[in-house]
């Protein structure tokens, strides 16, 4: 995963301007959140965090979080940082395989990342949420991208120019590809008059009854799935038209058990 420090800081670098600001997506984490754990959350760390806009919106609601990033786009959140909240926010620039935290959290949040390595990989993840950061009736609430839709971008490929009005600096292209045998995602990144300098992230997709067999064994259960706010039932055939068939990515709740 030695790729993971170098894409997420340099494409930070082309966007952070930008995007280094809190946006309808970040209440929308706090209001599912809110909805997954019936309001019932204090104490909440943030996996993979980012430019800290999602934390920001927690600590503002009256949260006390802890925002774990390795990368540099978390220099970004500079702005975040000074201001005063109802609860607490602290940032950690760090890598959260490693990290030895001093206490647990009611809940743990994953947004847009779950799937970075190899299945152990996210089978040591989920077993360290079960076994250091979570308490006895948390919640581990993350994003899983969706490869039934992954598949259908393989080989699209798309040119972004500049646009320093509202912070994007550079001239950037984007091709993404799906291998169907892995079930993962390729999302290739390059500055567009620099095609020989390329950045790529690669995320493992995960149907849910993929998932559903990945968490065994790790400590966790899936306890609910959703995807924009209509309920995947996995115990019976998805009806047409469900959503699932058109989102990238669906909501999941795990709990201890």
């Amino acid at each position: 995963m030695d790729w993971i420090n170098k894409f997420y800081s340099t494409t930070g670098k082309w966007w952070g301007p930008a995007e280094q600001k809190i946006t309808p997506r970040d209440y929308r984490r706090l209001s599912n959140t809110k909805k997954l754990t019936k309001n019932h959350l204090k104490d909440v760390l943030e996996l993979g965090a980012s430019y800290g806009n999602t934390a920001a919106v927690f600590a503002e609601d009256g949260l006390h979080i802890t925002a774990i990033e390795i990368s540099d786009r978390i220099d970004f959140a500079e702005n975040h940082k000074q201001k005063e909240y109802k609860g607490s926010l602290t940032f950690i620039k760090e890598d959260f395989y490693k990290i030895k935290l001093q206490h647990q959290f009611d809940t743990v949040c994953y947004w847009n990342g779950f799937g970075i390595g190899t299945d152990e990989n996210q089978r040591s993840l989920l077993r360290k949420a079960a076994k250091e950061w979570l308490t006895k009736d948390g919640s581990l609430i993350m994003d899983v991208l969706n490869p039934f839709v992954w598949t259908k971008w393989d080989k699209d490929e798309e040119h972004k120019k500049a646009n320093p009005d509202l912070g994007y600096n550079f001239n950037v292209s984007q091709k993404i590809e799906f291998d169907p045998i892995q079930n993962r995602m390729y999302d290739t990144w390059w500055e567009t008059d620099k095609p020989e300098k390329k950045y790529t992230q690669t995320i493992r997709c995960y149907s849910p009854a993929d998932l559903l067999l990945l968490v065994e064994g790790t400590g966790l259960k899936v306890v609910y799935m959703e995807v924009e706010g209509e309920i995947i039932d996995w115990t019976n055939k998805i009806p047409p038209h469900h959503s699932i068939q058109k989102n990238h990515e669906y909501l999941v709740q795990l709990q201890i058990g």
